[in-house]
Formats: structure tokens, sequence, C-alpha cells
């Protein structure tokens, strides 16, 4: 897959209701007391530890509400191209834009590619409810495997849990298996073809001076211009 973005099929849309119902039911009945991943075999956890240190997380959002400016970036859990903008293109926005309060980042997951997509949605969904939406997207993409293998396992998902800065894991189990987390997906998904959103990822820029759309791994002087530009 390009560097540029992961393209949507429009007819995937119709399946995310489906797919994601079928994992509440899963989840929601299953066992979780054999997901024991060890935190030391997660990767990510100290990095972006120190990224969100001293900063205000609210659901899937970290950055100041005041902020003027609102960047929403649409992702897919398994996208690579969302694991190159994670690991290229935020850092610089959080230690520049956001943390000097010009701008908030919230994360927008979708589940295109297939029920990998789904299972990690949910368990950040399921982390937004802490506030810690965006810290454990980050943390899962330091651990992304490949589309569609089935990497997305409770194993793997609790490690990325117990990982996360502040996590209450137990509490996080709960949820990922609840309504709420469910219906926050959809929203998403919902917020994702208003804003006509053809691949992942894509930055929605909003400002008092307007709006500007990014897609893909762009480099951060980009998105740290178009926060200029609508600020």
């Amino acid at each position: 897959m390009s560097r540029k973005g992961w393209l949507i099929g429009g007819a995937v849309v119709v399946v995310i209701a489906v797919v994601v119902a079928l994992i509440v039911v899963s989840v929601s009945g299953g066992d979780s007391s054999s997901s024991e991943a060890s935190t030391s075999e997660i990767k990510g956890g100290a990095t972006v530890a120190a990224l969100v240190k001293g900063l205000p997380q609210a659901e899937f959002a970290i950055g100041k509400p005041s902020a003027p400016v609102t960047v929403r970036e649409f992702v897919d859990p398994q996208c690579p191209v969302c694991k190159a903008a994670s690991e290229k293109t935020l850092p610089a926005v959080i230690k520049g834009p956001v943390k000097d309060g010009t701008a908030r980042l919230i994360i927008e997951p979708l589940t295109f590619i297939g029920s990998d997509s789904s299972s990690a949605a949910l368990a950040i969904a399921a982390a937004a409810q802490q506030d810690r939406g965006f810290a454990y997207t980050e943390i899962l993409y330091a651990n992304q495997g490949q589309e569609n293998s089935g990497w997305a396992t409770e194993e793997v998902l609790t490690g990325i849990a117990r990982a996360t800065p502040g996590l209450d894991v137990a509490a996080w189990t709960t949820a990922k298996g609840g309504e709420a987390a469910a219906n926050a997906v959809f929203a998403a998904s919902d917020r994702g073809q208003g804003a006509g959103v053809s691949a992942t990822p894509t930055f929605v820029i909003k400002g008092p001076g307007g709006s500007k759309v990014l897609t893909g791994a762009v480099d951060s002087a980009e998105v740290i211009s178009a926060i200029e530009a609508v600020s």
C-alpha cells in the first residue's frame, strides 16, 4: 500500500455495523481472564507516555478543549499508512501546536479493512471512555500486525491496555464489550462519511479561518502549516 493513504471502498461501509455487532456479542460473552499479555512484550508504552505527559486528554482527544483549531484524524487501526502517520507526522504536531494550545487532535477510528479493524476500534473506544483513546491508539500502532492476519487478539489488545498510562484495565475490559463502545465506533463512521473521507489517514483541520483536508502520512510540517492557515 502506498504511503498516500488507504483507499476506502464505499460498499464496505455497509458491513461496518454487522462486523462491530458480531464483535460486541463475542466480547461481551467471552472470558477475558485469559488475556494476560505481558506489558514487557508491548512496544511504545514509554514513548507514548512521554508524548502525552501533561497534556489534557478527553475521550479520543488530546489537547486543550479551548484550542481554536480542531484536527480530526480519521484512521483505521489496521492501516499501515496510519501507522506511518503515527510515527512520523503526529509527534511534531503534538509537541508543537497541540502543546502550545493552538490545536486539539481527535482520533476517529474507522473499520474498513477487516475484522481486526473492528476489534481494535472497539478497544480504542473502550479506552476513550477513560479519556485514553488517543494514547491507546498510538500504542496500538506501535504493535500493529499484518492486515487481516488476526493480530488484534484479546491478548494483544489487553497488553496494549496494560501499557496505556492511566488506564484501568478491568474497567476497559468491561467497556470493550458494551453498547457505548459500539455506538462510539458507529458515530466515528458517521462523521467520516459526513466529511467525505475516502482514504485513511485523513486529517480534517478546522478553525476560525476555515478548513483544510490532508490525506496520507503527510509531513508534520504540512499539518502544522494547515493549522496555522486556519487559526
